[in-house]
């Protein structure tokens, strides 16, 4: 199990754009700042679990379980600490998972004591990641992602770039080649300080 700091910058669109055009760009302004970086793509589908009250929606925390391409299957919880400075920082906790709901469960009440999750997700997030990796003083991964909710028959599909620093303590001020700036004024993204989950319980409500 690994427990960390996330801080982490989120931008957003649900506006259609040209995925490979956006990549391209974000490795051009990586180019033009001579940074160096590993570029890995990635696919998964992440199911995301609450009690029948959204008890860990209305505390601004989130319960997940990602099954990705590479076979791994892992359960992440999270707990906002602070939003600032269009930056969320959240406790991170992570660790492999067998993928039965009673593992989610089990997983759920360390955090949460006594919580009765529903067994079914409250909704599902497709997710193709373009994770790119580089070094600005600290260690960040920069994640381009198309992201499609799904809830029964219904889906909405946007775009989000987040860019995270994890560590073992809050930090606004790890941006320091002005990449978020970039993609907001140059690429269009808007930034938000609300979670996928949050969102998606937004979304799935706005269909009731």
């Amino acid at each position: 199990m690994s427990i960390a700091v996330e801080n982490e910058f989120k931008l957003t669109t649900d506006k259609a754009l040209d995925e490979e055009a956006v990549f391209n760009q974000l490795c051009s302004f990586l180019d033009a700042k001579k940074k160096t970086y590993v570029v890995k793509k990635k696919h998964s589908v992440d199911r995301y679990y609450d009690n029948k009250g959204l008890y860990i929606y209305n505390i601004d925390s989130m319960v997940r379980l990602k099954n990705s391409s590479n076979g791994k299957v892992k359960l992440t919880l999270k707990r906002t600490i602070s939003k600032r400075k269009n930056m969320m920082s959240r406790k991170e906790i992570e660790r492999p998972s067998d993928g039965t709901f009673k593992d989610v469960q089990d997983f759920a009440r360390e955090e949460f004591p006594g919580i009765k999750l529903l067994e079914e997700p409250i909704f599902m997030i497709e997710c193709l990641r373009y994770s790119i990796k580089y070094t600005d003083k600290v260690d960040i991964d920069l994640a381009f992602d198309r992201c499609t909710f799904m809830y029964g028959d219904h889906r909405k599909e946007f775009h989000e770039i987040e860019l995270e620093f994890l560590s073992d303590y809050t930090n606004t001020d790890f941006d320091e080649i002005g990449i978020c700036k970039f993609i907001n004024k140059e690429l269009g993204f808007e930034p938000v300080t609300k979670s996928k989950y949050q969102r998606g319980v937004e979304w799935r409500n706005s269909l009731e």
